[in-house]
């Protein structure tokens, strides 16, 4: 049974495995209900949004196939991916106006800029090169997005679309979106700094997910494969739990209530995994209080 089970077992880490497929599973669901009933692939912001939302199903169902391959420190640096355009989507239904457009202007002047790249090292460069041309005069929104996204003194492209910082995006989806924002702060505290080291190329992003850090350092094959079941674990709760904000985000401008049930569900079947695991381990307190940061708070064990 799961309450004689411990964090980081076969059993425990498969419950948070098949607790993140679900959500994902309730992912595809949205988008493919967005599809086919909503048919609402126009130029309203959950239209122009459509192919972000498609992006993170596909990221999450990366992260599930390199985990069956025990590829955490790679599950971590698609995480960071993940997080960063579920917080972008469920910001832009929400933001105003002037920022929802900046972001669709980004986008069609770094499609421009991409025609023609270079790259410099002292005297070498290389390039590439488109071999046709565009008339920017010919085409005043594109230049527009252009002129938006170049430097005034220094005439270099400005390579963020973006004018808050993630902060301030958090306390826009809680102001403006009017949704509780604790799974995504979370997650961006467990996920973030060790995606960005592990990207980075650093010795700690090398080394942080084997417990070198953290004090567990392992002796054995079975003590690493438990440190990788708890890491596991956790990086499978942030994420699907900052799937059902999503989720909840999506609700308010299109009902999904059935969908969204089946996500309430989901986290309540966790949060009684979590009142179950045996033993004391470090950061079962701090899950508690994680899993009361959203919607739904874990019912007591039966």
């Amino acid at each position: 049974m799961a309450s004689q089970q411990k964090f980081g077992s076969n059993e425990i880490t498969g419950h948070f495995f098949n607790f993140f497929n679900n959500q994902l599973a309730l992912l595809e669901k949205t988008y493919q209900y967005q599809f086919t009933e909503l048919k609402q692939l126009d130029e309203t912001r959950l239209g122009n949004l459509y192919p972000l939302l498609f992006s993170i199903h596909h990221t999450g169902t990366s992260i599930s196939l390199l985990s069956r391959h025990l590829h955490l420190s790679e599950c971590y640096m698609l995480a960071r991916s993940f997080l960063e355009r579920i917080i972008n989507y469920i910001y832009l239904l929400s933001c105003k106006e002037k920022d929802y457009l900046r972001y669709l202007a980004y986008t069609k002047q770094k499609g421009f800029r991409v025609l023609n790249r270079s790259f410099a090292v002292g005297d070498l460069k290389v390039e590439s090169r488109w071999t046709g041309s565009i008339d920017l005069e010919s085409q005043p929104e594109l230049k527009k997005a252009i002129d938006m996204f170049t430097g005034k003194k220094s005439g270099k492209p400005i390579t963020r679309w973006s004018l808050v910082s993630r902060s301030e995006m958090l306390e826009s989806i809680s102001n403006r979106g009017k949704l509780e924002i604790g799974y995504l702060m979370f997650a961006i505290l467990g996920i973030y700094d060790d995606a960005s080291e592990a990207l980075h190329g650093t010795l700690y992003g090398s080394t942080f997910h084997i417990g070198t850090f953290t004090g567990k350092i392992p002796s054995t094959k079975n003590r690493l494969k438990r440190i990788w079941g708890e890491q596991f674990s956790a990086l499978f709760l942030m994420l699907g739990s900052c799937m059902h904000t999503l989720l909840q985000a999506f609700n308010k401008v299109a009902t999904i209530e059935s969908i969204m049930n089946e996500s309430r569900d989901n986290l309540k079947n966790i949060g009684r995994v979590i009142k179950g695991i045996g033993g004391e381990e470090p950061g079962l307190t701090s899950w508690e209080v994680f899993m009361s940061g959203g919607e739904v708070e874990p019912p007591t064990t039966d």
